[in-house]
């Protein structure tokens, strides 16, 4: 408080530093730019080739991700969902791997693998596939011509695998609390 000033100046006084001291940390808080754009996000193509003419009819799938790597990594695998078109029923998924890791050209890698047509039932299906980093989606319509009845446990066997390490987290992380209880009171002992 300043000496020898009256209520009145002395409150003008304290105002006079207030206001530039406000004035700067007002331009010390970040603030967003709304000229600013978002990273861009990564394509996913989807192509299917039937092979039809072999021995063993199959379905290749080919992927071909393509954006910055360094804004956004590309995944490991691809997850296809599987669609039936007839009645709108989900039949399962099933990752398919990247061919070369790391990517050929840094911002474009390839995902591929043969689906055998065995594995589904007669009729058409929706294939929706996903990068599970980034939550790209891309679809394709395919007509699968085989008398097969399909195969269940084909396309349960990536929710089974999801669910079992998902088990195993949460019994680890169970196990390792336990663990820690009981040193702890192997210490107070």
């Amino acid at each position: 408080m300043c000496m020898g000033l009256s209520p009145d100046a002395a409150a003008r006084y304290n105002m006079v530093w207030f206001i530039p001291l406000i004035m700067l940390v007002i331009l010390t808080i970040p603030v967003e730019c709304m000229a600013s754009t978002p990273p861009v996000l990564p394509s996913l193509l989807m192509t299917v080739s039937d092979n039809s003419a072999d021995q063993d009819p199959s379905l290749m799938l080919l992927f071909t991700w393509n954006g910055y790597s360094s804004f956004n990594p590309p995944p490991e695998y691809i997850i296809v969902e599987v669609f039936s078109v007839a009645d709108g029923t989900r039949l399962g998924a099933f990752p398919v791997p990247r061919q070369t890791d790391p990517c050929g050209s840094g911002n474009t890698c390839a995902h591929s693998t043969p689906v055998s047509s065995v594995n589904f039932p007669h009729g058409e299906f929706m294939l929706v596939a996903t990068d599970p980093l980034s939550g790209v989606v891309t679809r394709q319509l395919v007509a699968v011509n085989t008398t097969g009845e399909g195969s269940r446990d084909f396309f349960r066997r990536f929710e089974q695998e999801q669910g079992f390490i998902i088990v195993s987290v949460v019994l680890t992380a169970f196990l390792a609390i336990i663990l820690a209880i009981l040193v702890r009171e192997k210490k107070r002992v």
